[in-house]
Parts: structure tokens; C-alpha cells; sequence
């Protein structure tokens, strides 16, 4: 997205130091927007700083902290649109994912309530809150229907609710699988699928997957359009599968994916055995009990037509270019 609109008033986004918020922010500064249009509520703000984001835009805070909440009323002074991408992705227990996903999410509903009450609210979920799919159905199904398998999909589904059930405008938007340069899941499947071996399940599951910039276009879109009470699904331009995917990654890195298929069981196990490590690291990985309920899914295909009909984009980085940029990037050190 080219050009866009931003309601009056100042945006207020939260995790902004993430993967999808970084993106986000860079975007509207390298469009014009002025630093101190746009609130940054980040925990560190000279790793923040360090990751290219504007100093004039950040403000410490933490929706995982109680006294990181104390900014909230001061951030959310002249605010016209909050952009809630704060989340945790990784957990060994379910207390991991709440205490963001739900609690965060709920304080911060309370905090644009109390003192930003006109702000349009675009909350960016997960496609894991709507539950498994693999034609795209239930995608935009609403919080109190939806039918997630994971701790973490559960965990952003009530925050969904706090969302749909507070006085505010809103928005939700419900990425997939979201990849690009830079980010640190996007280099473990990249990581996997150029191992000698890639242990997979035995069966491939359909699977949407969307480009980080597609993603901010939509955030964009949504900013400018504010289609309030709507769930929005994105979808990349194509879908694939989770065996496909990965082979898709090896050739875009000059390599042939050489496919282990096992039994869901084996895959259980060995989560297990990662949990019991994060455990004693105190520190959760990517790979987890949680996520190997999401791997056992039947698949996770969004249905992203009636989301381009209402915003106006449509997804632009087709897979294997998107791939292919990441692979570069990666050759380049970035």
C-alpha cells in the first residue's frame, strides 16, 4: 500500500519491537508520517531505538507488568487509533501466553476506554484464535463460537472477547503464518527445511501463509478504512501446505528438502522432552506441546476474500519471490 490515511490524533502501537509492529512503524515513518504522530509502548527503549524505530515515538511500558501500565494514561493522550500487536508466541505453560494475550490485551481495552474513548481500536489477533480450517470456514468466526486447539490460540481468543465486549470502536485482524526478512520463526523454518534430514508429519496439512509487508498493507488499509465490528482474516495470494511449504524454502535457498515423514506421536514426545527443558532453562522455544497441537491440526487456510472486498488490498508478495528475498536477505547477513 502506496499511500494511506491515518485517523486524526496520534496511533498508539504495542509491540512495536516485534517482528509485525517493527514493519509496521518503519512503514509509516518512511511514508511521512511524523515520529511524533506515532506512540511506541515498548519495554527497552534503546533495543528499540537499535532496531531502527524513531526515539521521538517510544514510551516505556509493559502490558505484561503491572507497573508497566502506569504509562498507558499519558501514551493514550490525543490518541485516534490504537494498533494492539503485543502478544506472546511461546509458552510451556498456559499462565505464559494470559498473561499478554488476555490480562495485557484486557488493560489496555480498559486503559483506550478510560482515556482515549473515541480511538478506533485494531486489534491483531491470530488465525489460531478462530481454530482450524482447511478451506478457509470459521476463519472470521466470531470469539464466542470460535474453536481454537492451542493454549496460545485460546489465549488471543480472549483477548478478542475483552475486545468485542469493550465500549470501543474495533477491528480484528487474524493473520496466518506470517514471514519475511528478519524474522526469528521465518529463520527456524528456514533453518529446518535446509537440514539433511526434515522431520515432518506424515500428513501435509493445507496452509495459509502471507508476507510481512501484505500484512502492514492490510494494517494500513485497516487504519484508513476502520471497518468497525469487522473480523478480518488475511490470506496470502496463494496457499500451500506444510511438506510443500518447506520444499518451497529448500529451492529458494538452491537446496532439494529431503522429507523425513514420522508418526504425530514421536513429534509429541519429543515436545515434551522441549517443554521439560524450557522448563529447567526457564526460557520457552518455538517448539512446544502447545504448537505440536497446531501441527496435529487438520490445517489453517484463512479465507481472505471477503477482508480484501473491505479494506480495498489485496496480498502482492506471491511465496516464491517472498522466499526468495528472505534467502537473499539472509546471504547478506540482514
Amino acid at each position: 500500500m502506496d499511500s494511506y490515511e491515518l485517523p486524526p490524533g496520534a496511533v498508539l502501537v504495542t509491540g512495536a519491537s516485534g517482528f509485525v509492529g517493527g514493519a509496521l512503524v518503519r512503514r509509516m515513518v518512511a511514508a511521512g508520517t511524523p515520529p511524533e504522530r506515532i506512540r511506541c509502548l515498548v519495554r527497552d527503549p534503546a533495543r528499540a531505538a537499535g532496531l531502527g524505530l524513531p526515539p521521538a515515538s517510544l514510551v516505556r511500558g509493559d502490558l505484561g507488568v503491572g507497573d508497566g501500565l502506569a504509562a498507558l494514561p499519558s501514551a493514550l493522550r490525543d490518541v485516534g487509533a490504537v494498533v494492539h500487536l503485543a502478544g506472546t508466541l511461546k509458552g510451556f505453560r498456559r499462565a505464559h501466553f494470559d498473561g499478554v494475550n488476555v490480562a495485557g490485551t484486557t488493560a489496555l481495552v480498559a486503559a483506550v476506554a478510560a482515556h482515549a474513548p473515541a480511538a478506533h481500536f485494531l486489534c491483531v489477533s491470530s488465525l489460531a484464535a478462530a481454530g482450524p480450517s482447511v478451506d478457509g470456514g470459521g476463519s472470521a468466526a466470531p470469539p464466542d463460537v470460535a474453536r481454537p486447539v492451542s493454549w496460545y490460540g485460546d489465549s488471543k481468543r480472549q483477548g478478542e472477547l475483552a475486545v468485542v465486549r469493550s465500549p470501543l470502536r474495533w477491528t480484528i485482524v487474524r493473520p496466518p503464518v506470517v514471514y519475511g526478512p528478519g524474522d526469528a520463526a521465518t529463520r527456524l523454518l528456514f533453518a529446518q527445511a535446509n537440514a539433511p534430514l526434515v522431520v515432518v508429519p506424515r500428513r501435509a496439512a493445507p496452509l495459509s501463509i502471507v508476507h510481512v509487508d501484505d500484512v502492514v498493507d492490510a494494517l494500513l488499509a485497516a487504519l484508513a478504512v476502520r471497518p468497525t465490528g469487522a473480523i478480518l482474516p488475511l490470506d496470502g495470494p496463494e496457499r500451500t501446505d506444510t511438506h510443500a511449504l518447506l520444499r518451497a524454502i529448500a529451492a529458494a535457498c538452491g537446496r532439494r528438502a529431503r522429507l523425513l515423514p514420522v508418526p504425530m506421536l514421536l513429534a509429541a514426545i519429543a515436545a515434551h522432552a522441549s517443554d521439560l527443558f524450557a522448563a529447567l532453562r526457564q526460557q520457552a522455544g518455538f517448539f512446544s506441546r502447545d504448537k505440536v497441537r497446531e501441527i496435529a491440526a487438520c490445517g489453517w487456510v484463512a479465507d481472505g476474500a471477503p477482508t480484501a472486498a473491505a479494506l480495498g488490498v489485496r496480498p502482492r508478495v506471491r511465496l516464491a519471490a517472498g522466499l526468495a528475498a528472505v534467502a537473499a536477505a539472509a546471504r547478506a547477513g540482514n
